[in-house]
């Protein structure tokens, strides 16, 4: 015969006791029905006026709560702030309410209580900050009357009259201190008081006494301050206690329905509870005979499924603490679901072991992974979002160069690499090159992971900025002395045309002396202007980017290429009647287009053309040089940009040509392209930023300007990019002279590096300015700005960040409608 299932014999066991069940449901359905009927009514009516009553309850103490709390703050903006969350909960408090009840008008008072007490908490606020400005003053004044006071060289007359100006100091200063107007009466009193006839000083401190009147007196003075300050304050209070009172009948309305519901419950419980009663009886019996029925199925359940299970949970015991050769036995419950259990812990063992092996091999790559961590040079480090370090490896501190006790804990990267004094200039997909005032130079690269973090990776590149430095010096010479030999042979026909005419001077009739004469000339005007070009290439050394108009720069570099190449080879210059500017080295370019037309001439053997062009495309300035020479094959197109490569079987070549051009171009900004076929000749393109001048240029966009910035390089070109467009310009390198500026107003622009002097001052100094003047504009600029703008909410439009090095582009786009330059000084 076949086991029955554990399935199968506890599906009979549930019907016996369904049958038990079903008796005890159809006897308890009347009464339990009628019991559901009141608890309904219940719950839809007292219910739900006791959850409204306990709502507005709570209400009305977060409103009580919030009320007092208007009273601690200092900020107009955040008491305006929390009095509107106030207003809110009242206006919630008043949806609560009927819109018969007596509460309503209650509440309005509130409402305009509230309101009494924003404003008058405000004024408060702005009166007590004027009166700490007067304390502080007072009280620098009262410690200098003290110490003359107190001086041995003064005569007793002196020294009475200075310690009646300290007496006056110190009661205008306990005046400004008081709490109550009653104190501050009785300090006016005192100094009146003191300063009546022959009590007032009359040979020292005249100065000062009036001073310390003008302080005191007037509507402006201390007294009166004061008066205005405790009147707001007593205002507040007053509000204060409507809005408890207020708060305080709420919660008496909402106990009042509370206490009926209370009643109503109590009475209906009483009835419910009767009905109960009756069919506890007739349940309790047939309650009592399902028991005995289920308590006989289950001691016969258990003596099955128990001590399988037990054996099962020992074994699995037995796995969970490493023990991974506990075996269950095969065959027992074969069929049902002990059995399917006993397969399970089996299939379960089985997986136990393979993630104990995978476990074992990823051990291993985590050891892989550290000891591969630890062996980078460079500096590694995992970031989270708000840019805190999560881990590193113990390289990062020597590269960056900070004591490795400040990489302890979460510090952020960006902060580290400020206060190490690095200055970081952003490039393409995460790069950044960063720099130090003692010249060490740093790569940085950032690459993002899908949590939101990244992974930066920062290589010491100063061995190899040196190296660059030294290339692009020794590729110089070498430009120059390709220069030299290739003109040698102009110098010599130069020369042997000068001789030849002077001996057949000394011959020739006197009608062919002029004629000579000419050609001695001639070609004394072109051997001058050969040297004024080659002293002109010479002497420029490695000189700061600035805006160079490209067609002017090829146009005039056509005399010395031309001597620089052979007589066979054509050249052909093709520039645009429109002016195109780039920011670049103009040094630097020239040797870079000179370097390409000589590489260009050395791969043509015989007669062939080179040809310079220069056009635009796509907001990138193009210039190309192509020549008809020999080409390369792909291989060494490879190769052909890498430094000491080259292909010349002669021998001159040093491989640093078109490595230096692509580090100058790429370092400007711009891109290098070769393309090249192998007996058809090789195009060169260098693609460079435009820099356009902005459309308003030619008059003043703000009247005046301030920068902040304490880089002496960034203020340099920072100043000299808005000096064209400024009426006024000033500069300053902290930010204690900054806030001076801002604080005497009348400017229109404020320019402000993030960072100063390894501070995040930009903000605190932006929000000085916008806060003082709603016509300021604030520009923030910074190597590396923050993902998140803490003043962008509050200040809109008026405030942008930008990147380094400012462009000027930028910055008009960002304020299209500049104030106008005829703003008045005094409208802020």
């Amino acid at each position: 015969m076949k086991r029955l299932s554990v399935r199968a014999r506890l599906l009979l066991a549930l019907g016996l006791l369904a049958l038990a069940t079903l008796i005890v449901g159809v006897t308890g359905w009347i009464a339990l029905d009628r019991a559901k009927a009141r608890l309904e009514a219940l719950h839809d009516g007292t219910l739900a006026e006791v959850d409204t009553a306990l709502t507005l309850s709570r209400q009305a103490s977060g409103l009580a709560t919030l009320a007092p709390y208007l009273l601690t703050l200092d900020s107009s903006f955040r008491i305006a702030q929390e009095g509107a969350a106030a207003t809110v909960l009242v206006d919630s408090i008043v949806v609560g309410l009927p819109k018969d009840s007596p509460i309503q008008p209650v509440m309005a008072d509130t409402r305009r209580a509230i309101a009494d007490l924003v404003r008058a908490t405000s004024l408060w606020a702005g009166l007590r900050d004027r009166t700490l400005r007067l304390n502080a003053e007072l009280a620098r004044s009262e410690r200098r009357f003290a110490a003359f006071a107190a001086s041995p060289s003064a005569s007793l007359t002196e020294r009475q009259e200075w310690f009646v100006l300290q007496r006056l100091a110190a009661a205008l200063l306990g005046a400004g201190r008081a709490e109550n107007l009653i104190g501050v009466g009785e300090y006016q009193r005192e100094v009146h008081l003191l300063i009546r006839p022959g009590m007032a000083p009359a040979n020292v401190g005249a100065d000062d006494l009036a001073q310390l009147l003008a302080l005191a007196r007037g509507p402006q003075g201390l007294f009166e301050l004061r008066r205005q300050e405790l009147s707001r304050r007593i205002g507040a209070a007053a509000a204060l206690v409507r809005i408890r009172q207020g708060s305080a009948a709420v919660i008496d309305h909402s106990a009042a329905v509370t206490a009926e519901a209370q009643a109503r419950i109590a009475a209906e419980r009483a009835r419910t509870l009767t009905a109960i009663s009756v069919a506890k009886s007739t349940i309790l019996f047939v309650g009592f005979l399902g028991a005995t029925v289920a308590l006989i199925a289950a001691l016969y359940v258990s003596g099955y499924v128990t001590a399988n299970l037990h054996a099962i949970s020992d074994a699995m015991m037995r796995l969970a603490t490493g023990d991974r050769s506990s075996r269950l036995p095969r065959g027992d419950g074969a069929g049902d679901e002990i059995g399917k259990l006993f397969d399970a812990f089996r299939m379960f063992r089985a997986n136990t072991l393979r993630l104990d092996r995978s476990s074992r091999r990823v051990a291993q790559r985590n050891a892989l992974f550290e000891k591969t961590l630890a062996g980078i040079r460079d500096g590694v480090a995992v970031l989270s979002e708000t840019g805190a370090i999560v881990a590193r490896n113990d390289r990062l501190a020597e590269v960056i160069r900070v004591d490795p006790a400040l990489l302890a804990g979460r510090p952020v990267l960006s902060e580290l690499l400020a206060g190490a004094g690095w200055q970081a200039t952003s490039g393409p997909g995460g790069f950044a090159s960063l720099i130090r005032a003692d010249g060490h130079h740093a790569e940085y690269r950032e690459s993002l992971l899908p949590d939101g973090g990244s992974v930066v990776l920062i290589s010491d590149a100063t061995e190899r900025q040196q190296l660059d430095d030294r290339l692009r010096q020794i590729q110089r010479i070498e430009a120059l002395g390709k220069v030299v030999g290739e003109v040698a042979h102009d110098f010599g026909n130069i020369l042997s045309t000068i001789s030849g005419n002077l001996h057949m001077m000394e011959t020739a009739p006197q009608s062919r002396q002029a004629s000579l004469r000419q050609s001695v000339t001639s070609a004394l005007d072109l051997g001058t202007s050969l040297t004024q070009r080659l002293l002109s290439f010479a002497r420029r050394q490695r000189l700061e980017p600035e805006r160079v108009e490209l067609n002017t720069l090829v146009e005039g570099m056509t005399d010395l290429i031309g001597f620089a190449l052979s007589e066979d080879i054509a050249l052909q210059i093709h520039t645009t009647g429109t002016p195109l500017w780039v920011r670049i080295d103009p040094g630097q370019m020239e040797s870079a287009i000179l370097n390409l037309c000589l590489n260009a001439g050395q791969a043509i053997q015989g007669p062939g053309e080179i040809s310079v062009s220069v056009h635009a495309e796509a907001g990138q300035i193009l210039l190309d040089v192509a020549d008809t020479g020999a080409g390369m094959s792909p291989e060494v197109l490879a190769h052909a940009m890498e430094p000491f490569f080259t292909r010349r079987s002669d021998g001159t070549g040093t491989g640093l040509g078109l490595a230096m051009v692509y580090g100058f171009i790429r370092q400007s900004g711009g891109d290098v392209r070769i393309t090249s076929t192998e007996g058809r000749g090789t195009r060169v393109r260098l693609s460079l930023p435009r820099d356009e001048p902005p459309e308003q240029a030619g008059r003043a966009l703000w009247r005046r300007v301030l920068v902040l910035e304490d880089d002496p390089r960034d203020l340099e070109s920072t100043l000299a990019l808005l000096q064209p467009l400024t009426g006024r310009l000033d500069a300053r390198t902290t930010a204690g002279a900054g806030l001076a500026m801002i604080e005497a107003g009348d400017i229109d622009l404020l320019v402000t590096d993030l960072s100063l002097h390894g501070v995040i001052d930009g903000w605190r100094l932006a929000e000085a300015a916008l806060a003082r003047c709603p016509e300021i504009r604030v520009a923030i600029v910074s190597g590396r700005l923050p993902d998140i703008n803490p003043l962008g909410d509050r200040f809109g439009d008026r405030l942008v960040t930008l990147p380094k090095p400012l462009n000027l582009d930028d910055l008009c786009a960002a304020f299209p409608a500049a104030p106008q330059a005829t703003r008045r000084p005094d409208a802020c």
